[in-house]
């Protein structure tokens, strides 16, 4: 298994925005001896920075004082200064290979992380964050983290490889001018100091505009047949326009401070790397220090150095900067509180499929007034439950219960003896299948959305669902067959065919447990006919919860509940319901009373 695979629990568990310095060492630590391997072959090929000042100030020396040298002292320092630089060659590459690995491995395993937390974050969360924004998280911030850390290691470690070896060497060689270097200290300190705030704020502000592109250009393309139906084809674009031109003058924002950043600094530097110089050959002319001209040349090449790591170091801002604000907004997924929280409770190996709901009561996030109230039913195992009511009543709330999406604000869920809220509701939706009014396909083949979340599924029983879902027609006629793409989202497939696609995809799976949510709504009338005729077969000795507005497809439904501002206002039998002539009745002749006359035995 790869790292990506071994270390999620870890990354999911321990990351924390808050502390982005041990965030990143948990990401990238794992692979402690290809970090060693990566730091060492790093110094290996690094180390011409300073040893080919060395050589050439030695070599100045010997010219420059012939009578107490060799020329033989040229030749050996000569040979080490070519040595050292060809092992670049090959130290460089060897580098790049163990840094790429564990880069790699850290950016897989970041996105590994997002990817299973966003499968563990409740339904909910997501009523409140974008696609698009999500994905930018995935793609994007994990990107600019990994820059972020290869930038600290090739220039970070590249400038404080020079900035030791500078000060070491200057140490031994002029131990006086060390106090000197000092002068760069300050105005690195003025400049991290002024800057680093504005970076950080633009960054921000540019990633949130990003995120928000992302997601009108996700809504965008949902909404083009819509847009193409009402011709407004110039709104969306000018929406479309008025984002980008807000990106655009973010993303200036950050150029220009980038820039700001990168003039200063060079300028600063130039000049400090032009005092150095100077002062290292005012001392040798003056004999303030025992300094050979060599001694100059190396004097002024490390403070060259030791000035342009810092300037290296404070050119990093700008990438640390946009790399925390990425780690934070990773933090978003990684961090919400909104798990569904599954470790460590009892899992459920059959369901029988008897509920009971004791006094549920079910408040949205941020909402004062409660969604359901006061619900209390008994289902059960193998009956039909149908729930009816107007848009807002409760009905969907009340199938996101039953699927464990949300949790009751008061009250229980019993499940076939077991309070819901102990299982393992992972386990619990293997034996679920939903089939709704918009049925979710995935562009693939015919086949594998059919067979989507079921194992080892032999033909024979495919081509039976494909039967039982009165697909079979339809199906036999494609050209590629089961092999067949069905492009994003079905679009090859009418909407009617798609539900016998879902019916199908419900049928393998052999649910305890069945929830249509207004299945047949958007459908013609001969649509309609096959699709209900699918769904009897596979609503037979199940436990169904039925949700529609048709109310010609509740007929059969063994106990019918009316739904009125979150609260049950009638329930009971088809027949009972008629004869009580109260909330239901009215629905139902509205609907139905004028191309149908009531069955006789309700007005005996």
């Amino acid at each position: 298994m790869n790292s990506a695979g071994k270390n999620h629990h870890s990354i999911e568990d321990s990351y924390s925005s808050a502390h982005p310095w041990r965030t990143i060492a948990l990401l990238y630590g794992q692979n402690g001896k290809r970090f060693a391997l990566t730091l060492l072959f790093f110094l290996l090929k690094h180390s011409p920075t300073w040893v080919v000042p060395l050589v050439t100030a030695n070599i100045i020396n010997v010219v420059s004082d012939p009578k107490h040298h060799s020329q033989h002292e040229i030749v050996i320092n000569a040979l080490v200064g070519v040595a050292v630089t060809l092992q670049n060659t090959v130290t460089h590459t060897v580098y790049y290979r163990f840094m790429s690995l564990a880069a790699r491995d850290a950016e897989a395993a970041m996105r590994s992380a997002i990817c299973r937390r966003l499968q563990q974050l409740s339904i909910s969360y997501y009523k409140h964050k974008s696609s698009g924004a999500l994905q930018s998280k995935a793609l994007r911030d994990v990107e600019a983290v990994d820059q972020m850390v290869r930038g600290l290691f090739d220039t970070g470690m590249s400038a404080t490889i020079a900035l030791l070896s500078a000060i070491i060497i200057t140490a031994w060689r002029a131990p006086y001018f060390l106090p000197f270097f000092l002068l760069v200290v300050p105005p690195v300190c003025l400049l991290r100091w002024g800057l680093n705030r504005r970076m950080r704020q633009a960054n921000a502000d540019f990633r949130r505009e990003i995120e928000g592109m992302s997601s009108r250009i996700g809504n965008m393309i949902d909404m083009i047949p819509v847009a193409r139906a009402h011709a407004v084809e110039d709104v969306e674009i000018a929406k479309i326009d008025t984002q980008l031109h807000q990106v655009k003058n973010s993303g200036l924002r950050v150029d220009f401070n980038n820039a700001l950043l990168g003039s200063i600094s060079w300028v600063l530097f130039t000049l400090l790397n032009l005092m150095g110089l100077v002062t290292a050959a005012w001392m040798c002319y003056h004999r303030v220090m025992p300094l050979k001209p060599g001694d100059v040349v190396l004097l002024s090449g490390y403070f060259n150095s030791i000035s342009g790591a810092v300037l290296q170091i404070v050119n990093i801002f700008p990438s640390l900067t946009k790399g925390f604000e990425s780690i934070r907004s990773i933090g978003d997924v990684l961090e919400s509180p909104d798990v569904e929280q599954n470790r460590g409770k009892a899992a459920i190996a059959d369901v029988r499929g008897e509920f009971v709901f004791d006094g549920i009561d079910f408040t949205y996030p941020g909402s004062d007034a409660p969604a359901v109230r006061d619900f209390h039913l008994h289902v059960i195992a193998g009956t039909t439950v149908a729930l009816v009511g107007q848009s807002g009543s409760g009905k969907s709330t009340m199938m996101g219960l039953v699927l464990g999406y949300q949790r009751p604000s008061r009250g229980s869920i019993i499940l076939d003896g077991h309070p819901m809220d102990s299982l393992d509701l992972r386990t619990y939706r293997e034996h679920i299948a939903v089939v709704s009014q918009e049925t979710l396909l995935f562009q693939g083949t015919l086949g594998d959305n059919i067979v989507y979340g079921a194992e080892d599924v032999s033909e024979e029983r495919l081509w039976q669902a494909i039967k039982d879902a009165n697909a079979y027609e339809f199906v036999s006629k494609l050209p590629d067959g089961l092999d067949t793409i069905l492009g994003e989202r079905g679009a090859r497939l009418s909407g009617g065919q798609k539900q016998r696609i879902a019916i199908a995809r419900a049928v393998i799976r052999n649910p305890r447990v069945l929830i249509l949510d207004e299945a047949t709504s958007a459908l013609d009338s001969e649509s309609e006919f096959l699709v209900q005729e699918a769904l009897d077969r596979l609503m037979k000795q199940r436990t169904t919860f039925v949700v529609a507005h048709r109310l010609s497809t509740i007929r059969n439904a063994d106990k019918i509940v009316v739904m009125e501002n979150g609260q049950i206002r009638e329930s009971g039998t088809l027949d009972d319901l008629l004869i009580r002539d109260g909330v239901f009745a009215k629905m139902y002749n509205l609907q139905i009373g004028g191309a149908y006359t009531r069955r006789p035995v309700l007005t005996a």
